[in-house]
């Protein structure tokens, strides 16, 4: 009862009835009025019509019988105006009363399914996952329409829904192995430092910050003999898995190669050789390879399409050595690469990065460039090898002032010191 009286009192039902009311007491309002007025008319028509015939009375001296008949009949049409308007007021009230009972049957057909509809509705993702159509909506009219489109819409939001929970899933197994994935190969570099701390002739450091998530860069470093040291600074073009997977393989082959006493040109045609048998995804990579003597300080460096190094000599400022590259590697099976001769001498600084570095975008599609890089290089020039990798890179950083990257940023930092009281 309640429940009824609340739907009663408010919304669409209560608007029919309001409507309904007022058209019904204009109308009687209007009607009375003309009844009312037509009344008076007609009376002082009857009054008027009795006046006519009264001076007749008069001349055959019956004044006091015309009185008594007007009167009589004055009072029979008073009567029968007042059972008139019994009749009126009793018609009201049944006007009244149909036209209640009739917006009540009109309300009840249309006010429940709606109510019933905005239940289901809100009742969606609580305790139903889906609106569907019931008995009650098929009203054969625009109520039915609007279930039927409900019904519809619902039934497209559950499989969107399905939909995306699949998705979800799958994305976040995909995103855990990539996690994965990303820890591996991150595990497969050198991150120890320093590196080794019981050799004074020099000292190093690298970094890899990965983009977003794996990626083709790599750095590595190791001794290939006591007096010897290997360098790589790499980039696998693409991105993703396979990329790191090829990466893997190629810092294996290439540290072999070195290993086995090959040059840094000829461990570059070697791996060519054996990545360019199996490589169907067309991956390539650009690799700088140096063999460095501890004890003298001289190099052997092969560029296959990588970026240019940058040198430092003792109390001076770094910068870009450019000469002609050799063909990425994995490019073309049988090509040569050719390598260079260097000299280091004690206070000599080498920095090799990937064109990650240079190639950091800030939010106006500005690239940090290589200018950027030797000037924040050149900041602090003394500093350990550690410390210029934090200035490279705390530049990058404001410079980007978080843009999203899409390359890693890949450095590697050598200073030698040279033979502790040795002549060099």
């Amino acid at each position: 009862m309640r429940k009824n009286r609340h739907q009663m009192t408010g919304g669409i039902r209560q608007r029919i009835f309001s409507m309904l009311l007022i058209t019904i007491v204009l109308i009687i309002a209007a009607y009375t009025a003309v009844f009312f007025f037509q009344s008076k008319k007609v009376e002082q028509l009857v009054n008027d019509t009795y006046e006519t015939q009264k001076q007749i009375y008069i001349d055959n001296g019956m004044e006091d019988e015309f009185e008594v008949f007007r009167s009589g009949a004055i009072a029979s049409f008073h009567k029968e105006m007042f059972h008139a308007r019994n009749i009126l007021i009793l018609l009201v009230v049944f006007i009244v009363a149909a036209g209640m009972i009739s917006a009540y049957s009109i309300t009840e057909r249309i006010i429940d399914p709606l109510n019933t509809i905005t239940r289901r509705v809100a009742s969606l993702g609580v305790r139903n996952r889906q609106f569907k159509m019931e008995d009650k909506y098929r009203t054969g009219d625009e109520i039915e329409v609007l279930a039927e489109s409900f019904a519809k819409q619902s039934a497209r939001t559950v499989l969107y829904i399905d939909q995306i929970k699949r998705v979800t899933a799958e994305k976040e197994r995909i995103g855990a192995e990539l996690d994965m994935a990303s820890r591996i190969q991150a595990s497969q570099l050198p991150r120890l430092f320093p590196a080794f701390p019981n050799r004074k002739e020099f000292s190093l450091f690298a970094s890899m910050t990965p983009a977003k998530e794996v990626g083709g860069d790599f750095y590595d470093f190791f001794m290939i003999d006591q007096d010897h040291i290997g360098l790589v600074m790499a980039d696998v073009s693409g991105k993703g898995v396979p990329a790191a997977l090829l990466m893997m393989v190629a810092r294996v082959l290439v540290k072999s190669s070195l290993q086995n006493g090959k040059g840094p040109g000829e461990a570059l045609e070697s791996v060519n050789n054996q990545l360019c048998e199996s490589n169907e995804a067309g991956f390539f990579v650009t690799m700088w390879v140096a063999v460095i003597e501890i004890s003298t300080g001289k190099g052997v460096a092969a560029n296959a399409g990588h970026e240019h190094p940058v040198l430092r000599r003792a109390g001076g400022s770094y910068e870009l050595v450019i000469y002609r590259h050799s063909m990425p590697v994995a490019t073309m099976e049988g090509i040569p690469f050719k390598q260079h001769e260097f000299q280091l001498n004690p206070g000599d600084s080498l920095f090799v990065y990937t064109d990650g570095v240079a190639e950091a975008t800030n939010a106006q599609d500005e690239l940090y460039g290589t200018e950027r890089m030797l000037d924040a290089l050149n900041r602090d020039p003394d500093a350990q090898p550690g410390q210029v990798l934090a200035n490279v890179m705390n530049d990058i950083n404001s410079f980007v002032d978080g843009a999203e990257q899409f390359d890693d940023i890949t450095m590697l930092c050598f200073r030698y010191l040279g033979v502790p009281g040795g002549s060099s």
